[in-house]
């Protein structure tokens, strides 16, 4: 633990002006590196800017907020409106591009407004792997990737996350609720909040990595693979729940929910 944090205090300790703005979501990566910070800058020298946007779960931001509260750290709820952007909405492959550089550009002129020259997200190199075309856009915007730099990968930010003892260590990697709308169908406000809603209930029921892509009257479920059993034990009862949330049919992927799927294909 102490050389990876030493390579990430490192390459903090030589940012201008000793100052850190990260685009921070709650996720297990954003929330390490906002410790990470917080240990070698000092809370003054950090800020979290949070995209507040049909994009993000209800939950997330609530527990998102409530940590940085905690920590006393400076947090900004930035209003994001996604959905009035055309490309955004059309939702073809290079939806999460369009999506991050302006997302990136806008949360970039906040941390320039408060004084903050650097901004930064929580990629790792085990996003190399992943078909991450926001990627791209970021770069495109100089936003920095911190821990990509110290050369960490996932498995090394849930350690530095457990030996902070974060409360979500060991949770299930995120994404926003865009992703669970099919490339190329439209996205609508209406089906974010269904998923959401779908996603939520699952989540009070105990299953921790769950997954509700959209298709009109269909909504296909994703468990993870070891959940899979407990999960044919209550499906009469999340039938039952997410019918009751104007769904028609119920689908549930045999395959399971892994990392990496994108837009449901």
């Amino acid at each position: 633990m102490f050389a990876d944090l030493e390579r990430v205090a490192s390459i903090l300790r030589d940012l201008p002006e000793g100052k850190i703005a990260i685009a921070y979501s709650g996720g297990v990566d954003s929330m390490t590196l906002a410790r990470c910070a917080e240990m070698i800058l000092g809370k003054e020298n950090v800020l979290l800017l949070f995209a507040d946007s049909v994009f993000a779960p209800a939950q997330e931001k609530a527990f998102a907020l409530e940590w940085a509260q905690a920590r006393k750290l400076k947090c900004l709820a930035v209003p994001f409106a996604p959905l009035n952007i055309p490309q955004i909405v059309e939702n073809n492959a290079m939806r999460c591009y369009f999506c991050k550089k302006a997302l990136f550009t806008l949360l970039k002129n906040q941390a320039l407004a408060n004084g903050f020259p650097t901004l930064a997200d929580g990629e790792n190199l085990d996003d190399q792997l992943d078909h991450r075309p926001g990627r791209k856009a970021a770069d495109e915007l100089s936003v920095r990737h911190i821990f990509e730099e110290a050369r960490l990968n996932k498995a090394q930010i849930r350690d530095l996350a457990h030996d902070f003892a974060l409360p979500n260590s060991q949770a299930p990697a995120s994404a926003c609720l865009a992703s669970r709308i099919p490339c190329n169908t439209p996205i609508e406000a209406t089906a974010l909040h269904l998923v959401d809603q779908a996603e939520n209930i699952l989540l009070q029921m105990g299953f921790s990595g769950a997954r509700v892509r959209f298709y009109r009257d269909l909504a296909k479920v994703e468990i993870v693979p070891e959940e899979l059993d407990k999960f044919w034990k209550v499906r009469t009862v999340v039938q039952e729940k997410l019918l009751a949330l104007g769904f028609k049919r119920i689908a549930l992927d045999l395959a399971g929910y892994s990392r990496g799927a994108v837009n449901g294909q």
